[in-house]
């Protein structure tokens, strides 16, 4: 995201306060109204996400305020500087996300003081700017949002753990196998079927000559 913001300093805000962040943003992101000449420090960041295929958790955003906001919803908020981080200014020196005025994004921290890239500064650029802190409202972190990730599944249990529901499956589910060198277990079965076969014909047999000699 950082590099491509960097390709984009030096951009100049053209007559009429013309961008075409403002102008990208009304024809990709919200197409209720004209962004192309509305203040565009935010949506030069959101461009730069979008491009870097990480709005999700940057997010899109043109009013400052909804955006800090959407960083506190998500427990992403603080007031620790860090590279990449988005960094939120209230000119006033108030410190409520309602009184937010400036957005940029932070590329050093140095001490006390930031490295930033902004758009709409000094009037119209898009430049690198070193500042205090003074005026910084918070930090959204785009890494500590968790929108688009997927939790990591429960490691499967091995065959060797002997602890819980995992043991008791595991036996549950064990045959033993047959001896190395025995018959396998259909032949066993085979066995079984012709062995059942004939002791039900002897009975039979018996049955009958003992029913023949009660006759008589």
């Amino acid at each position: 995201m950082i590099k491509n913001l960097e390709s984009e300093l030096g951009y100049t805000e053209k007559g009429g306060g013309y961008t075409k962040f403002g102008d990208w943003y009304s024809k990709n992101v919200d197409h209720s109204y004209d962004f192309s000449n509305a203040a565009w420090c935010d949506m030069f960041l959101v461009w730069g996400a979008t491009k870097a295929g990480v709005a999700k958790q940057v997010g899109k955003f043109a009013y400052t305020p909804s955006h800090a906001a959407f960083f506190k919803k998500h427990k992403a908020f603080d007031t620790e500087p860090a590279p990449g981080a988005l960094v939120f200014y209230d000119w006033s020196g108030g410190k409520s996300i309602d009184g937010i005025d400036h957005v940029g994004i932070v590329t050093k921290v140095d001490g006390g003081r930031i490295h930033t890239i902004e758009g709409n500064v000094d009037g119209r650029f898009v430049k690198r700017k070193v500042r205090d802190q003074d005026s910084v409202v918070g930090y959204g972190h785009p890494e500590k949002v968790p929108i688009g990730r997927t939790p990591a599944a429960a490691p499967a249990r091995q065959s060797g753990d002997h602890s819980g529901t995992g043991a008791k499956t595991a036996a549950m589910a064990y045959t033993p196998p047959a001896p190395a060198d025995g018959p396998s277990v259909e032949l066993w079965g085979a066995f079984g079927a012709v062995a059942f076969l004939v002791i039900s014909l002897l009975v039979f047999l018996k049955h009958g000559r003992a029913t023949r000699r009660e006759d008589r």
